[in-house]
């Protein structure tokens, strides 16, 4: 019989998501699994999905408990685990039904401990999906190779400049989980994910990757990464100090890419975590100024987090260089009062240069197809991976 993997789902309150979530498990064309299902004290009807779950199919295993977090809910689950391979999903995700099937494979052809997917993010603000870009080539990594992978870790937010130590688009030998996953900082309600991720990566005996997107991550406004914490700052100290040793003993490279990737969550802490209003005041990612002139009338494109801080840059630096401001969901945003318009406005507006305000460049590169389609000249059009204030040189490394 196949080697039993085990799949580790941590469920609170996704009621109106677990669902698909665990129809994409049950639907793998690897079918040797356990799934277990940590209710974590959910409180919408969760609890009640997984028990209905749970008698469709033996292969699930349910675990109800007091609501602890997400690291004591994935804990409980390792515990429970008997696969000689271990998996994460998050009951608000959903996986390619050929995932642990094609992982499985790759980590018994090379002998690995930890083989690496790509995900598709899911915004259920817009409906839209694509998939992370390549990061670092797909392939073996074994040896002093593990450290070439390792200086590459620690990607900032949006960024597609470093390998992310998330556990959901991996699969893992379990002996190695076991060996690491104490070994996490049991205080952490934030990065605890990337902590176990962290000492993993390091300490596999080998690395494999694959470039092909098995994992649908989903962005939601509910979310415990989107919502307000005055305690976040501490939870990110708590993270660096439970890390920068290890990382320490790397390289200087992977020490500096995680004092970069702490100095890049703390700002984005201030601006959108602490609960002190300011995201819409100071600004987080910094506009391509270098691609256009001081006199050129622009359009900012976008109006997520990468567009409120473009338009907030040129508000404190540029006033009135800035001539429109356009997105799709404009009817929302005006809502929330911000000036945005119809992007049909650009139909009968005036304008030098087009900056797309958005992090990934699949998400870019459909709005550049669709402003080409309205007739807009391709040389009008910009679109940079956003820096933030922090990110200095870093990025063209």
């Amino acid at each position: 019989m196949d080697d039993l993997i085990s799949v580790i789902v941590p469920a609170y309150n996704v009621g109106q998501y677990i669902g698909k979530c665990l129809d994409s498990i049950l639907g793998q064309t690897y079918p040797n699994l356990e799934i277990i299902l940590i209710d974590d004290g959910s409180t919408d009807g969760t609890r009640e999905i997984c028990e209905a779950y749970r008698e469709r199919d033996s292969r699930i295993i349910v675990v109800h408990q007091q609501n602890q977090g997400a690291l004591a809910a994935r804990n409980a689950g390792i515990e429970q685990a008997q696969g000689k391979y271990i998996g994460f999903v998050d009951g608000d995700d959903w996986i390619s039904e050929r995932m642990y099937q094609e992982l499985h494979g790759l980590l018994k052809r090379y002998d690995a401990e930890v083989a690496v997917c790509k995900k598709n993010i899911y915004s259920d603000a817009t409906g839209v999906c694509f998939a992370e870009n390549d990061v670092i080539a797909a392939g073996y990594y074994a040896d002093c190779q593990i450290a070439d992978l390792s200086d590459n870790l620690f990607d900032q937010i949006g960024a597609e400049s470093g390998v992310p130590l998330n556990l959901c688009d991996k699969l893992f030998a379990r002996e190695l989980i076991l060996q690491n996953y104490g070994n996490v900082n049991q205080g952490l309600r934030y990065f605890e994910d990337l902590a176990l991720g962290f000492l993993c990566v390091l300490q596999a005996k080998g690395i494999v990757i694959i470039n092909e997107p098995f994992y649908y991550y989903r962005q939601r406004s509910g979310s415990a990464c989107h919502s307000t914490d005055p305690q976040y700052l501490e939870q990110l100290m708590a993270f660096y100090q439970s890390v920068s040793q290890q990382a320490s003993a790397g390289s200087d490279r992977l020490k500096h890419r995680l004092d970069m990737f702490a100095a890049d969550r703390a700002i984005y802490g201030v601006n959108y975590m602490m609960g002190l209003n300011l995201k819409n005041k100071i600004p987080y990612y910094i506009p391509p100024f270098k691609s256009i002139r001081p006199d050129d009338k622009v359009v900012l494109y976008g109006a997520g987090e990468v567009g409120k801080s473009f338009y907030r840059f040129f508000e404190l630096t540029r006033p009135g260089q800035a001539v429109l401001w356009v997105d799709r969901q404009y009817e929302k945003l005006q809502r929330e009062g911000l000036q945005v318009q119809d992007v049909e406005c650009l139909r009968n507006q005036a304008f030098d240069k087009i900056i797309i305000a958005v992090k990934f460049r699949n998400n870019a590169e459909g709005i550049v197809s669709s402003l080409t389609e309205m007739g807009i000249a391709p040389e009008k059009i910009i679109w940079e991976q956003p820096q933030t204030l922090i990110d200095g040189e870093e990025r063209d490394k």
